[in-house]
């Protein structure tokens, strides 16, 4: 993409990724990670994923368990409305 938005240097070589820093890293050193290395990822994503739903799901009962205790999952008492004619 040559849209000086996304890419601020246009004269920058395609096969380098400039992270601000000064540093360049090859596009192609970084996908060929070794097989170590790739299951060590997966394992810390699945943990993080598995983290972030326990801690989802005990912070939603727990938020229902509050909102039951404050009133507010009970249904609102509705008024007619008086309509003249």
């Amino acid at each position: 993409m040559n849209n000086s938005f996304f890419d601020p240097n246009p004269n920058q070589d395609d096969n380098y990724n400039n992270n601000g820093n000064g540093k360049e890293f090859d596009r192609e050193e970084l996908a060929t990670l070794s097989p170590q290395k790739r299951r060590e990822f997966q394992k810390l994503f699945i943990i993080l994923i598995t983290v972030g739903l326990v801690i989802g799901s005990i912070v939603s009962f727990a938020l229902i368990k509050v909102m039951g205790k404050f009133g507010l999952t009970e249904k609102t008492p509705q008024f007619e409305r008086i309509q003249e004619n």
